[in-house]
């Protein structure tokens, strides 16, 4: 049986900070925090939190937005999360509320894990200087609070915009522009320290879920990899975060 405690707020937090479209995790408990991770085509993300464990083990996870749901309604400050398997009933108690919820054998957000945590291992090898033999050129420390205005592109652009970035290390800066002329051009500028690079600039491609990825990130300083044309890997040590966005093709305006 996996057990843990944690808080209300502290755990829809958690849950919501994996991309809004993600319905369902499994969530690995220690001996001081739970942590997950989820892929897609379009990103990679880890996250952990501290939390009370009584049993270590993992938690699955297949309706996320119910759970969100039930624990909006939950009044007590903490609850309590339990699981005897993987297809185990999922048990999530408040102080006078419970939810039991069914699940199932294959989580949807586990499927691409496997292999991006093997690029994370060779390219934390490497000190983040390449991702699948693609080299990053471009490192920076950036505070997550100057890039988080780019979550205001779908409200001035909307939903359907591309997005890139340009990483200019004479000018010590990581500029974020989404749309495009014929509809409207949006700029966020972030300024940058530690910069270390082997050109002035790299420049990379993403779709519109880059704004909306860039929203969730945790506060304070966060370092930058990247390089010309290749993914936007952002990590916060101190709190065991990484988030990795994949790039798409680079077409000039």
């Amino acid at each position: 049986m996996t057990k843990f405690s944690i808080g209300n707020k502290e755990f829809v937090n958690f849950l919501s900070n994996f991309g809004k479209d993600l319905v369902d995790i499994v969530i690995k408990v220690t001996k001081s925090n739970i942590s997950a991770s989820a892929a897609k085509s379009t990103h990679y993300i880890y996250r952990k939190v501290d939390c009370e464990p009584e049993e270590t083990g993992k938690v699955y996870i297949t309706d996320i937005p119910k759970v969100k749901n039930y624990l909006s309604t939950v009044k007590s400050d903490n609850i309590t999360v339990s699981q005897s398997s993987k297809t185990g009933t999922l048990h999530i108690r408040g102080k006078d509320t419970s939810l039991q919820l069914p699940t199932s054998s294959f989580i949807e957000s586990q499927k691409k894990v496997g292999i991006i945590e093997k690029a994370i291992a060779d390219s934390k090898e490497s000190m983040w200087r390449s991702w699948f033999h693609t080299p990053l050129t471009h490192h920076a420390k950036v505070e997550a609070n100057a890039l988080r205005p780019v979550s205001g592109f779908g409200k001035v652009l909307g939903d359907k915009i591309n997005c890139k970035t340009e990483f200019d290390s004479d000018g010590q800066e990581f500029i974020i522009r989404g749309g495009k002329k014929e509809t409207g051009k949006m700029f966020v500028r972030a300024s940058l320290t530690d910069v270390e690079s082997n050109s002035t600039f790299a420049r990379s491609a993403f779709d519109k879920w880059l704004p909306q990825l860039l929203s969730h990130l945790p506060s304070g300083q966060i370092d930058m990899h990247t390089g010309d044309e290749t993914v936007l890997i952002l990590e916060q040590p101190s709190t065991g975060f990484l988030m990795i966005v994949i790039d798409q093709e680079y077409e000039e305006d």
